[in-house]
């Protein structure tokens, strides 16, 4: 599939649909997971141009299989941003669109709607058109990611969120381990025409039978005397392509 073709390729509006493959660079080793963005231009009451963007996202968890023998995960989602994985391509790449380019949205991550919808449907096919795997920083500047600067604000955390399971059958024994643990080095998007990843229910049996979070709440407990790591749920592994 020709980028140009793919760059198109949405539901009946200018906003494309696409294929971005993350691949986690571990003591010389690559892990990656090949996740669908769909992108739907819809009519809205509440938004000021009457138009939204609905974006939703099919895919997986990168699975990486680490040289201790231990199994961990690179997460769709993390506390604050449960859709991480729908905009993980946007974080490395939209900052390679030129300014020219730009949306003029405040936020061009998906929480300001508001801006004028051309624009950005212009800068997410020229995102789409970037060719080849590119960097994913740790941390992004605040001012990168919108169209004012010198706001102050702290960097963005870009990279997912990892975990590992101490008993693969037991969603319960969740924990998080840090990339410095697992000797990440880099992590890259690319624009890819790769089928989407599937499989990760066959690591984790319990995935398309659990609900709700990892570990339930006990009577009395509240959110927060639960770890955060703790609140996530099998959405974090696996959205959209679990029968």
């Amino acid at each position: 599939m020709a980028l140009l073709g793919l760059s198109l390729a949405s539901c009946g509006d200018s906003f494309p649909d696409y294929h971005y493959k993350m691949t986690i660079y571990v003591d010389g080793q690559e892990y990656s997971s090949v996740r669908a963005v769909d992108q739907d231009e819809v009519t809205s009451i509440v938004d000021s141009t009457g138009s939204r963007v609905e974006t939703s996202m099919r895919g997986e968890a990168v699975i990486i299989d680490h040289p201790n023998g231990r199994t961990y995960y690179a997460l769709l989602s993390k506390p604050g941003s449960p859709q991480y994985g729908a905009f993980a391509a946007e974080l490395a790449l939209m900052p390679l669109v030129t300014r020219a380019q730009r949306s003029q949205t405040d936020n061009w991550m998906g929480a300001n709607q508001s801006g004028d919808l051309d624009l950005r449907a212009q800068d997410h096919q020229a995102m789409v058109a970037i060719e080849g795997p590119q960097e994913l920083r740790r941390a992004i500047p605040v001012d990168e990611l919108r169209r004012h600067s010198g706001s102050g604000d702290p960097d963005f955390p870009a990279w997912p969120m990892f975990v590992t399971f101490s008993d693969p059958s037991d969603p319960r024994t969740v924990r998080e381990v840090t990339p410095e643990s697992l000797g990440v080095e880099r992590i890259t998007i690319e624009i890819t025409d790769e089928d989407v990843t599937t499989g990760i229910e066959e690591r984790l049996a319990w995935l398309d039978t659990h609900r709700g979070s990892f570990v339930k709440r006990r009577q009395g407990q509240f959110l927060d005397e639960m770890s955060p790591v703790a609140r996530l749920g099998p959405s974090s592994l696996s959205q959209g392509v679990l029968q």
